[in-house]
């Protein structure tokens, strides 16, 4: 005699009346296959095992719908596809409600980086219309990184002569630009 349990053993009768020992002999029977059905959906155990025991409480309240130990099946199945890929679908969610939050970082660094762009542009354009000694002076100090004796030298001039050039240029610049 073999100790496999015979489906003759399962009453759909009792089940359906909420007998706790039929429930049992379903859980035990399907809970394998389904956990690895599952599994290979949402490809992790604690979800994985969420998933089977909402599965098995909504058959559990569906319990006096079913006429056959089949249908039982086959709705167990199909609960749990349901459920996986409804978890799936939340997951996603999840993914697109964080890439969301972070989009806007995104934007204002991308926003950021425009506006500053568009203002050295517009002080670049500003800078060729300045007197041609400020200009040079300017160029030499914020584009070459010279420092100011290094332009004096390179220009022949006194330090305090670059000194007071750059002061005028950036005078002349805030002036341009608050206009």
């Amino acid at each position: 005699m073999s100790d496999k349990p015979l489906e003759i053993d399962f009453s759909i009768d009792r089940f359906r009346k909420g007998d706790r020992d039929e429930f049992r002999w379903i859980y035990n029977k399907y809970y394998d296959a389904l956990y690895i059905f599952v599994y290979r959906i949402v490809k992790k155990e604690t979800e994985a095992e969420d998933i089977l025991s909402d599965s098995f409480i909504k058959l559990w309240r569906l319990r006096e719908r079913f006429d056959s130990l089949d249908k039982i099946r086959n709705s167990l199945y199909l609960i749990c596809k349901n459920a996986s890929i409804d978890h799936l679908r939340h997951v996603q969610k999840e993914l697109k409600a964080l890439n969301w939050l972070e989009k806007p970082e995104n934007d204002i660094e991308n926003r950021n980086e425009k506006i500053t762009a568009e203002v050295l542009a517009e002080l670049a354009k500003k800078i060729e219309l300045l007197p041609d000694k400020c200009q040079k002076i300017v160029k030499l100090i914020y584009y070459n990184n010279l420092s100011t004796a290094e332009v004096a030298i390179q220009m022949g001039i006194s330090n305090q002569n670059v000194l007071n050039q750059k002061a005028r240029a950036i005078q002349i610049l805030r002036s341009s630009i608050q206009k």
